[in-house]
């Protein structure tokens, strides 16, 4: 769904609101919680510079920890992780295929449950390097195979989520191009760093700060 389009109904209503004299709502006082969705081979571990950076803000940040590189299973995982911690709401970031195991999770499983989704270096649409993977040991990243195929068909942004995808032009594993999000996600290009330390970079700590806390997008609405 555009997130421009729902930002100018909001503008309107407070608006609205303003001119009939009535009081405009309060923002909530407890952000939502965040969930770190580490990617293919990964490990909790590698969230420890993002969590302390969040905890600086104000903000908590828990990494879920994956049982294996099958996105389905790994999206089954992320629905009973946030079942069992009873969060109504909450924020998702996830790191290359974390995203996917995100975004598997929001289309098919809880897409009323995340507020914001935030991909970090996500093969989106695919990587042609992981086909020679066992599709339940990462080879669901391939672009020929159904996951990426379901997941990829109709619309990319569903529901009220605000979408963000961020992604490095000396990445070196994953190409931009195939980082992208249609139908109204916030695109965010960076220069640096390499791929695996873009859940460490300061710079797109920044970038994913601000998608959580719903910002205007720094970069480009496609």
């Amino acid at each position: 769904m555009r997130r421009h389009a729902r930002r100018r109904l909001a503008a309107i209503g407070l608006a609205m609101l303003a001119v009939l004299g009535g009081a405009v709502p309060a923002a909530a006082s407890t952000p939502d919680p965040i969930l770190l969705v580490h990617g293919w081979r990964g490990h909790p571990s590698t969230w420890a510079d993002m969590i302390a950076n969040f905890a600086a803000q104000g903000r908590t940040a828990v990494a879920i920890d994956l049982a294996g590189e099958d996105n389905v299973k790994n999206a089954a995982q992320i629905r009973d992780f946030i079942a069992a911690k009873g969060w109504k709401k909450v924020d998702i970031v996830g790191q290359s295929m974390g995203g996917l195991s995100a975004r598997h999770y929001i289309k098919f499983l809880g897409p009323t449950v995340v507020d914001t989704y935030v991909s970090i270096g996500t093969p989106q649409y695919g990587l042609y390097t992981s086909c020679v993977l066992f599709a339940s040991a990462g080879g669901q990243m391939c672009p020929t195979r159904s996951f990426l195929r379901d997941l990829n068909a109709g619309d990319d942004t569903p529901g009220s989520v605000s979408w963000t995808t961020i992604y490095s032009t000396t990445d070196g594993v994953v190409p931009t191009v195939v980082s992208r999000l249609d139908g109204g996600a916030c695109h965010i290009q960076v220069a640096r760093p390499g791929h695996n330390q873009l859940d460490n970079d300061p710079a797109v700590f920044a970038f994913v700060l601000g998608a959580v806390n719903r910002a205007a997008c720094p970069g480009t609405i496609r």
